[in-house]
């Protein structure tokens, strides 16, 4: 008889691995909209002033390209994050059809007031465990992640080209 310790990853049910992240993110993602809803930032839309206070200036399309949503939706959040003040847009000299999207000085000053809410939401998370599993946590996460961030990654097909 198989020890059930035996196991290998390919015999669990991923329901196991991507249930608990799926319900931390989403958890994750209500938390800061409750947070972040004083200031009208909406939901998602502090990835994007995340991603801009790396890489400020860059095209709508490499936003919703870079954080894995529609160009509609990356449309929609700019919009939105523009009309509060947050970002502004400027025609790509190189690219008279694309908008480059940079910061104003509103929504660099949001910087530690997000950064403070993340940290206090990792608190939460991580508030039962040893430092040794939270950087076990992290290497691991990461670990399984790397794939997802490397150019060119497309969920698989279902369809075969027999």
């Amino acid at each position: 008889m198989e020890d059930p310790g035996d196991r290998n990853l390919r015999e669990t049910d991923p329901r196991e691995i991507l249930g608990p992240i799926a319900y931390i993110y989403r958890s994750h993602l209500a938390y800061m909209v409750k947070e972040l809803e004083a200031y009208r930032v909406g939901s998602g839309q502090f990835e994007f002033l995340l991603f801009l206070y790396h890489k400020d200036g860059v095209s709508q399309e490499t936003l919703a390209k870079e954080l894995k949503v529609s160009k509609a939706t990356s449309a929609r959040a700019v919009q939105n994050l523009e009309k509060e003040g947050y970002v502004y847009r400027e025609r790509d000299e190189s690219d008279l059809r694309a908008y480059r999207v940079y910061l104003t000085e509103k929504g660099k000053e949001m910087r530690n007031i997000i950064f403070k809410k993340l940290m206090a939401f990792t608190e939460i998370l991580f508030s039962d465990f040893t430092f040794e599993e939270k950087e076990i946590f992290r290497l691991l996460i990461h670990k399984a992640a790397i794939k997802l961030f490397e150019p060119g990654f497309e969920p698989p097909s279902d369809r075969s080209d027999d």
